[in-house]
């Protein structure tokens, strides 16, 4: 039996440590019962056979295959660098042509990139997930705590003191000023914005970061991933 997890939720890991228990196998599009406790990724994980997550970081990237290939061979893994997010990595990509962050946000969530709240994306939460999906695979027995995750928004912008609509009619348009600085300023130095996770041996962050232009995550344009 396989069990198959295509939802966006945290009910689903008592269901999945189940069906482990019992032998069944396990494929996850769902990255959230991953990021849970620590000891509930063990446990998911402790057979690794049984299960396959491939597609919860870098989208088509055989990112997870690669990373435990390497541990497989007994090499280690010092360092993660890479953009994990379409939709940022579209984000960012249009930003360097002059547009307004606002309408370039916009037109990701019509595009279909942005989750039904572009604030979901926003935030840095869900590059946030997947960079800890593979710092476990490193060994380091962290939780979503321990990253310091940089959201594009301020709390007095967030869901909890204005609704969907209202941020995209008038809370998105006033980060349009501050944004913009940052592009231009990183311009000046010959530097692009992405927006981007490094996992070391010390921890994770999740932000914006400057990048040369011609580098591996520089040229990177539209929804592409890099790792």
């Amino acid at each position: 039996m396989v069990i198959v997890d295509c939802s966006a939720t945290y009910d689903t890991v008592g269901v999945l440590k189940d069906a482990v228990d019992h032998g069944c196998c396990v494929v996850l599009a769902n990255k959230k019962p991953l990021t849970c406790a620590y000891e509930d990724f063990k446990k998911l994980t402790s057979h690794f056979r049984q299960i396959r997550f491939e597609s919860t970081v870098g989208a088509g990237l055989p990112v997870i295959a690669s990373v435990t290939r390497i541990i497989a061979s007994g090499d280690p893994v010092s360092r993660i660098v890479g953009s994990l997010s379409g939709t940022l990595g579209y984000v960012m990509s249009e930003l360097e042509d002059g547009n307004f962050f606002s309408e370039v946000v916009k037109t990701a969530k019509a595009l279909g990139y942005t989750e039904p709240d572009p604030r979901d994306d926003l935030s840095g939460m869900d590059v946030a997930r997947k960079a800890l999906i593979l710092a476990r695979l490193l060994g380091q027995q962290i939780s979503m705590e321990n990253i310091n995750v940089e959201s594009l928004y301020p709390s007095e912008l967030g869901p909890e003191v204005m609704s969907t609509t209202d941020f995209l009619e008038s809370g998105l348009a006033k980060l349009d000023e501050t944004i913009e600085e940052k592009v231009k300023a990183a311009s000046l130095r010959g530097n692009v914005l992405r927006y981007v996770c490094v996992i070391g041996n010390t921890g994770c962050q999740v932000g914006l970061q400057e990048v040369p232009k011609d580098s591996a995550l520089g040229r990177l344009r539209g929804s592409d991933n890099v790792v």
